[in-house]
């Protein structure tokens, strides 16, 4: 949802309405945007997924999931002409276009969606939307080589950052021991173990820095540790004079855990769509180091360091490079607030106008 409201916000500013369709429970407590709820039924389970699945692949149309966003179609007026975004929800595009004839509609994909979809399906996705913004050029380049032909619908534009609240700390912080932060989901494919086990090559008596692990296994910090948070604090057992963990932080309070770190390190083993953590990081000046994985390399640009998750020395390198030269600290966060200051929402708020052709 805060990627929905940072776009609203821009939206506003320049003079727009918008109407966020959630289902009922759903958390909303941002201030821009009319939320609007509906009851929908449950989600679907797994058996549901598999028969909707099935029924794609046999060129038929996926009945549960269309019945899943119904109530969303009958929520939008059905001689709305605006724009229609339909947020990670493909399979409901070609019924949304049947209810809303008028309407531009736009499918804004967060993540890659198109693991169980048929190329058949895919194109008749494309064939009832007008556009199809990924969130990655990684991802838009996905989707087109799934359709098997390239598609002027389908554009790839990164997630922006709000260089605002996202800033760097005002006043200097005891950088003596410099602190490595990791913020996300404590899961094996966001890497955080790579963190630790680079930090073993590179601990010493003499190299004084500290390493900070925040997030949990979901979004919950009452949650109990899971098999993974367990290994990883077993796994940090040899160095746990420098490794803390704090358990998952609400994005009201981020920005602190941000203003006292000196690296940011976003490790991701996965080919991650588009990380929010990368360009929050470098809006707070922080030098980032992370995978070259996914959509990851271009939301940094020349603005943050690389390295292969499966190179453990690579990371280990930079981060020691890091750790022991205060001025290359410095110069990194110069880059990683410039790069940042090139991608605000406002600018890539710009772009999703243009890829609209509004």
């Amino acid at each position: 949802m805060s990627i929905i409201n940072e776009i609203t916000k821009v939206h506003v500013t320049r003079g727009g309405h918008t109407q966020v369709i959630v289902s009922k429970g759903t958390r909303h407590d941002y201030p821009e945007g009319e939320c609007i709820e509906v009851v929908t039924r449950h989600l679907l389970n797994r058996n549901e997924k598999i028969t909707d699945v099935l029924s794609g692949f046999l060129g038929r149309s996926r009945q549960l999931e269309t019945l899943l966003y119904e109530p969303a179609s009958n929520a939008v007026d059905a001689n709305f002409d605006g724009t229609l975004f339909l947020w990670n929800a493909p399979g409901c595009a070609p019924a949304m276009r049947r209810n809303h004839a008028k309407a531009q509609i736009c499918l804004y994909a967060q993540n890659w969606l198109f693991k169980t979809y048929s190329p058949w399906e895919l194109a008749g996705i494309v064939d009832s939307v007008d556009n199809i913004v990924c969130c990655s050029e990684f991802i838009a380049n996905q989707t087109q080589k799934l359709l098997g032909k390239r598609s002027k619908k389908i554009s790839g534009i990164v997630n922006g950052v709000d260089t605002e609240k996202f800033r760097p700390r005002s006043t200097p912080i005891d950088e003596e021991v410099p602190t490595i932060l990791f913020v996300g989901r404590v899961q094996p494919f966001k890497g955080p173990d790579l963190i630790i086990r680079a930090a073993q090559k590179i601990a010493s008596a003499k190299r004084k820095f500290k390493v900070r692990i925040v997030g949990s296994s979901g979004f919950s910090a009452l949650d109990r540790l899971s098999d993974y948070e367990l290994e990883l604090r077993k796994l940090a057992e040899p160095i746990s004079q420098v490794v803390e963990f704090q358990t998952f932080v609400d994005r009201s309070t981020i920005l602190t855990e941000y203003n006292s770190a000196s690296i940011s390190c976003v490790p991701s083993t996965w080919n991650e769509p588009c990380s929010l953590t990368v360009p929050e990081s470098m809006a707070c000046g922080l030098p980032t180091i992370a995978s070259n994985r996914g959509g990851i390399p271009e939301v940094g640009g020349d603005g943050a360091m690389f390295f292969d998750p499966k190179n453990i020395n690579q990371l280990a390198e930079q981060l020691e490079m890091l750790i022991d030269n205060p001025q290359a600290r410095r110069e990194w966060g110069v880059r990683a607030r410039n790069r940042a200051e090139q991608i605000t929402w406002t600018h890539q708020y710009d772009k999703l106008r243009e890829s609209l052709g509004q």
